[in-house]
């Protein structure tokens, strides 16, 4: 083995070394994230869509069972607990059993945009207001999945995964087999793996065979999210932060985009390119026999700073240029996200690390911005659409 070989192998597997060290600490006492979140009855109930006295009117005549209690006689309620509520009250809040998923891609080629830490918060707030999710990591690097605590090295002699299904030479064909639990009751994931980037080098060696060898390469995650589209209400996409096989791939299974831009002069203009290359590669997607039609795009102004000197200004050059398609709400940066994600978990896991208020306007804000993209995945369903949920009273 080779000096530059040897010393990578060691510097990962001290770093490996490290990560399990961290998580004994944070996730103490199981070595394992879990799930510790529980909710009073006024956020149980904005969550639910009731009121407070609504929900313990229903908790008094049967219809629901009675929360649980603390010691101090507190009631709360779990998250499972409000799955439970949502379905003995007749709530639906996603899709209809015959509606598609909406599957919408968070892409950006510029790295440190925030890509995978939105798909990470947007799933979380997605599970916490009723909906099903699955969220497919299509990127190497695999941060999305480290955080939902599975660790891509473990992996790698697992037959049925990502890689393999989407790998050419594979005969691994059952998609649903490569889904996996999480610590949410409602969030299921497709973790990335070390395979992922053999299958991007097996998907491109199609191009040598053409026709329709390149045609099944470019249609391999469609192919597999069509046969699991109706058992979730939202399948979110983390792409490679490169449009190769795999890049193309999450372009043709997408059916909406969410593109994260920061207020910064470089990340603005880089954008410019990948708008201009997400084109040229819908069109060799559709020269390829593979259509594609985004239901919607929306442009996220992610971390913001308003105190610093330019943002200001490039915020405002944003809201000129990119008119429609930009979000309301830009996402602040925020020192609770950057601590969160330090201990593996998003701000819906977490509790504050530093003051209340900083968190609370932490979490609010991430709730104005994410109710903008819930508003756009609910118009994607006929059952949801503004028109449909003006005429059931539920806010779109």
């Amino acid at each position: 083995m080779s000096f530059t070989v040897n010393t990578l192998r060691n510097v990962t597997t001290a770093c490996q070394q490290m990560r399990d060290h961290i998580k004994t600490i944070v996730f103490r006492p199981d070595n394992h994230k879990t799930l510790d979140i529980t909710f009073g009855p006024t956020v149980a109930a904005e969550l639910i869509g009731r009121t407070p006295e609504a929900l313990a009117k229903a908790e008094a005549k049967g219809r629901l069972p009675q929360p649980k209690q603390l010691p101090n006689g507190r009631r709360y309620y779990t998250l499972e607990d409000l799955t439970q509520i949502r379905t003995a009250l007749g709530i639906q809040v996603g899709k209809q059993p015959d509606e598609d998923a909406v599957v919408l891609a968070v892409q950006n080629f510029k790295g440190g945009v925030g890509k995978s830490t939105i798909t990470k918060h947007l799933a979380d707030y997605l599970a916490l207001h009723g909906y099903s999710v699955l969220v497919i990591d299509c990127d190497p690097q695999a941060s999305t999945t480290t955080m939902f605590d599975i660790q891509p090295e473990t992996l790698i002699d697992d037959e049925q995964t990502l890689g393999a299904f989407l790998s050419p030479r594979s005969t691994f064909s059952d998609f649903s087999q490569t889904i996996r639990d999480t610590p949410w009751p409602t969030i299921k994931i497709v973790p990335s793996s070390l395979g992922l980037q053999d299958a991007e080098w097996d998907l491109t060696a199609t191009l040598r065979e053409g026709g329709q060898a390149v045609r099944e390469g470019l249609q391999a995650l469609r192919i597999g999210i069509a046969s699991v589209t109706k058992d979730f209400d939202v399948i979110l996409l983390d792409p490679p932060p490169a449009m190769g096989f795999l890049g193309l791939n999450v372009m043709a299974a997408a059916t909406g985009l969410l593109i994260p831009v920061p207020a910064r002069q470089l990340d603005y203009l880089s954008t410019i390119h990948f708008m201009d290359t997400i084109a040229d590669n819908i069109e060799i997607l559709e020269e390829n026999g593979t259509p594609v039609d985004y239901g919607f795009i929306r442009v996220v102004c992610s971390a913001f700073s308003p105190s610093k000197p330019g943002e200001n200004d490039m915020w405002r050059i944003m809201q000129a240029t990119y008119a429609g398609l930009l979000l309301g709400q830009p996402i602040l940066a925020s020192e609770e996200i950057k601590n969160a994600t330090q201990a593996f978990r998003s701000i819906y896991e977490s509790k504050p690390s530093a003051s209340h208020q900083t968190y609370t306007r932490c979490r609010d804000n991430l709730d104005a911005v994410f109710a903008e993209v819930e508003q756009q995945i609910r118009q994607q369903w006929p059952s949801t659409s503004l028109t449909a949920d003006a005429s059931v009273g539920v806010a779109a």
